[in-house]
């Protein structure tokens, strides 16, 4: 048996930190499912007063392993345990480079209610491992309630086509705005293009902002490497109509959580945001559309407005798989005494 440790990414905030531990042990266990080895024992170990991940393996991890585990959004460094109790050492582990696009990209705007970047980092994670899919597919990723587009950025960091929808006007002005700078700021080549997705006449017209872009000018000429981001003002309900049928492999979308963030589709309700259950009954008939088969849905919420089971139940009605046992229900945690943060996973099954 092989034992490995590793070292939890102490991020940007303290307090995600010091709560992130059962989130990282419920990201590690879906992901080693998908490991070439048989893992178990994954626990929080302390060694020299300094907090580890670890896991036992049957094998040594091989090349692919390693780099299922350095894309986890907690994984800072990983080493192999040498040695027994009396005298060991650890001996790091050669890390995968993944990255398409610089994960600081995610870190540089800074606004009140954005999600922690490395929770929506696990998010996609838990997505796609809980997927049919690999990280090796030409993976198109839909974020519907888009806001300024982090899911979007974490998306494109994996070099996945990233697409959202975001009904207010001025978080998707945003958005272009701030992946055009970054991009020329980068160097990237791309071209930028605002094209009507919906809308008989210019009054209800809807329109996409998208990027396609690439390292250089060989891969931007290959459709295979060049990618994609776009945002799209316009209500999540009529997701099918901006975008063709089994179009996405994930869906990942933080909700507004009824306090720190409003929402503004139909039906609002006196305080001016919307319940989950209300907005998810409104709108996935739609996401169901776009949704390939074999996909998943991964939405946060604040479970203090609606419980987790009135949710399943949602989605169950539209003949979603709901993912309910460990490690699928180990996310819940405090952010702060108003809010108490949870995702549900749901999978559509193959016919």
């Amino acid at each position: 048996m092989n034992t490995y440790l590793i070292l939890q990414n102490p991020g940007h905030n303290r307090v995600y930190y010091n709560l992130a531990g059962q989130l990282a042990l419920s990201e590690l266990s879906i992901a080693c499912a998908r490991l070439s080895t048989a893992c178990s024992d994954i626990k929080i170990v302390e060694i020299a007063g300094v907090r580890y991940l670890s896991l036992s393996c049957e094998q040594d991890l091989q090349a692919e392993d390693v780099t299922f585990l350095s894309r986890l959004s907690f994984v800072f460094a990983i080493y192999k345990l040498q040695g027994n109790d009396a005298v060991s050492s650890l001996l790091p582990v050669q890390m995968a480079a993944y990255e398409y696009v610089d994960s600081k990209i995610s870190s540089l705007q800074k606004y009140a209610g954005k999600t922690n970047e490395l929770f929506t980092k696990m998010m996609i994670n838990v997505a796609l491992l809980s997927s049919d899919f690999s990280y090796e597919d030409k993976i198109q990723l839909l974020d519907p309630v888009a806001g300024r587009g982090t899911t979007l950025y974490e998306a494109s960091i994996y070099g996945f086509n990233a697409f959202g929808v975001e009904i207010e006007a001025k978080p998707v002005h945003d958005c272009q705005i701030f992946f055009k700078q970054y991009l020329q700021k980068e160097r990237y080549k791309y071209t930028a293009d605002k094209r009507m997705v919906f809308g008989k006449n210019k009054s209800e017209a809807v329109y996409i902002q998208e990027f396609d872009y690439a390292l250089n000018k060989e891969e931007f000429k290959d459709t295979d490497q060049c990618k994609k981001l776009g945002i799209i003002h316009g209500n999540s309900q009529d997701t099918a109509k901006y975008f063709k049928k089994n179009s996405f492999h994930l869906l990942v979308g933080d909700l507004p959580y009824g306090i720190a963030h409003g929402n503004s589709a139909a039906h609002k309700s006196s305080t001016g945001t919307r319940n989950p259950s209300e907005l998810i009954s409104a709108c996935l008939p739609e996401w169901k559309m776009v949704l390939k088969e074999g996909g998943v849905i991964v939405l946060a919420w604040n479970a203090f407005v609606t419980p987790k089971h009135r949710l399943a139940a949602i989605f169950e009605e539209h003949g979603f798989e709901v993912m309910r046992d460990a490690p699928y229900n180990g996310f819940e945690h405090m952010v702060d005494k108003s809010i108490k943060r949870d995702i549900i996973i749901v999978k559509k099954s193959r016919q």
